[in-house]
């Protein structure tokens, strides 16, 4: 393994140093001629195929992702294929000049459908590595495994196979000039590396501003100089593409611009109802169109095109109105959490652990809780709220906001919208708007229900939080209401036993310093998400602790000495 960083060390010193053999140089020059054969042509019949190009961090997976979910659009992510067989090479100490060994791992590497339609998995050994493909050693190395002609004739061919049938988005950094020439739309994302940088720190709990986060920024700089020069069909926008800049924009008007651009380019070809209505942002495709994403982004139109594709369109959606954050216990809230309680009582029998006399009635707080079922939300918000007379504030996904008059009342209810489709950062920026406030900000930090009640892995979303914010964080833990109402189960179960413990407010920097450990940067991150979830997992009986099961009791209140009463 140390013999495989220096020489990557030493290839990415030279965005040139790789050399090719003979082979690679002819496939080289083959490429253009192979990309313009027929049988590369996208078929348009049911939709269009959309090239999604840019450098590092510039948002295509997330936007990309985003924009096939309003369109009915299935999406590719191709760059998680280079990611793949970076890490197993990698962990198969394979350099990147051995190209016979590095092709032979590309048959070990599956791109995964989500279900949803979009294949943003990936599968070594029919084992998900997504995760493990996108840290930090990856980033270093996959440029210099990347740049090898023989890897990419490889994944060539397989990548053009992927759009039969059209109706796709396929995101990369040479999908519009060399692997989709002939694409129905070119489209580039582009934004400064500065933004790029800090989109890329906060994915990893780092702060942009931090030694750290500079680190994140030069590496970036690199990754640009490497992609953008190297021999092999190197990072640039397609002459006939559409550039679209974001810088200082929201998750959602990019988004809007590239749905907006697709469903003109379907109105142009006859897939779509009408045309669409021309926008600011999005003006007709020229060669190196540069789209400016400043003033406001009309609304898409619905359009048949989905009708003519086979499958069923996902909802075509309009942009999310952000909730204002919940200040005050209003009289509807109230009464809504009254009658829940009233539900509650009726359907669990609910006893509550803790001193909620304890909890702070002023100043910023993060309530962190497990999530083992669909009640969670309402065993804590509507018995909590009432007790410290304080509203919580919630993220929640964007479809419980919009469902009328219930979507009306959820936003009363201190429920503000994330697209789970987006990017971390907007989520974080919402996040950090709420604490800013001095509010109550509730989150699960797992990001979706247990399957099996017990603690899953989680990422660093909550310790960055607690560390950016100085927020407080209360510990909850609610006790086997996954018992109470079963994973896909359409009802809860009458009459079983809920427990749900709060711990002790605390500081995660204080103790983090107290301890002699680190308070800024990525490994502070990591120990603060940490210090969260061992506070807990100790609240919880040993059932639900899962991945937390071995982690150190902690000093505050744990399960047993909290004093318990009926709700």
């Amino acid at each position: 393994m140390r013999n495989i960083a220096a020489r990557l060390r030493s290839a990415v010193i030279d965005p040139l140093s790789p050399r090719l053999s003979a082979e690679g140089a002819a496939i080289l020059a083959a490429m253009p001629e192979q990309a313009a054969e027929g049988g590369s042509r996208p078929k348009t019949a049911h939709g269009l195929v959309v090239a999604l190009d840019g450098p590092a961090s510039s948002g295509k997976s997330s936007v990309g992702a985003a924009a096939a979910s309003r369109l009915g659009y299935r999406f590719c992510d191709t760059g998680l294929l280079y990611r793949a067989v970076t890490w197993l090479a990698i962990h198969r100490d394979v350099a990147p000049g051995d190209n016979e060994a590095l092709v032979k791992l590309v048959d070990e590497i599956h791109l995964v459908d989500d279900g949803t339609g979009r294949l943003a998995h990936v599968a070594v050994d029919d084992v998900d590595r997504t995760a493990e493909v996108r840290e930090p050693d990856v980033d270093v190395a996959v440029s210099s495994y990347s740049s090898v002609a023989e890897l990419r004739a490889a994944l060539l061919q397989r990548q053009r196979r992927l759009i039969d049938g059209g109706r796709i988005i396929m995101a990369g950094r040479d999908i519009g000039t060399v692997v989709l020439p002939d694409a129905d739309l070119k489209l580039f994302l582009d934004a400064s590396v500065e933004e790029r940088a800090a989109r890329r720190a906060l994915e990893r709990g780092v702060e942009p501003a931090s030694a750290e986060g500079q680190e994140i920024l030069q590496e970036l700089k690199r990754r640009d100089e490497l992609d953008s020069t190297r021999i092999v069909a190197p990072l640039r926008a397609a002459e006939d593409a559409l550039v679209i800049k974001t810088d200082g924009n929201t998750f959602e008007m990019t988004v809007s611009v590239v749905v907006n651009t697709i469903r003109r380019a379907e109105a142009e070809r006859g897939l779509a109802d009408a045309p669409i209505a021309s926008a600011p942002d999005a003006a007709p495709r020229a060669p190196a169109a540069v789209v400016s994403e400043a003033a406001p982004v009309e609304a898409e139109r619905s359009t048949s095109a989905a009708r003519t594709s086979g499958r069923p369109a996902r909802a075509k959606r309009r942009p999310m109105r952000p909730t204002p954050v919940a200040t005050r216990l209003d009289p509807l809230v109230r009464l809504g959490s009254a009658v829940l309680r009233v539900i509650v009582r009726a359907v669990v029998r609910l006893r509550i652990g803790g001193d909620l006399a304890a909890v702070p009635r002023e100043g910023a707080l993060i309530v962190a809780a497990n999530h083992a079922s669909s009640a969670d939300p309402v065993l804590i918000g509507a018995f909590l709220n009432s007790a410290i007379n304080r509203p919580i504030n919630w993220l929640g996904k964007r479809e419980l906001t919009e469902w009328g008059l219930a979507g009306w009342a959820f936003r009363r209810a201190g429920i503000h919208p994330v697209d789970r489709d987006a990017a971390d950062l907007e989520s974080f920026r919402t996040a950090m708007r709420i604490l800013d406030a001095g509010q109550i900000l509730a989150v699960f930090p797992e990001g979706t229900r247990s399957r099996d009640g017990a603690l899953q892995r989680v990422r660093e979303g909550v310790g960055m939080l607690a560390l950016r914010s100085g927020a407080l964080v209360l510990p909850v833990a609610v006790v086997d209401s996954d018992l109470m109402w079963p994973r896909g189960q359409l009802l809860p179960r009458f009459g079983k036993k809920v427990t749900v413990r709060y711990g002790t407010a605390f500081n995660v920097g204080d103790v983090l310093a107290s301890r002699g450990e680190p308070v800024k940067g990525r490994e502070a991150t990591q120990a603060a998400t940490r210090l969260v979830m061992e506070r807990i997992a100790a609240l919880l009986p040993p059932r639900q602790r899962g991945v937390y099961a071995d982690s150190p009791p902690a000093a505050a209140a744990t399960r047993e000495s909290l004093p318990v009463k009926e709700a």
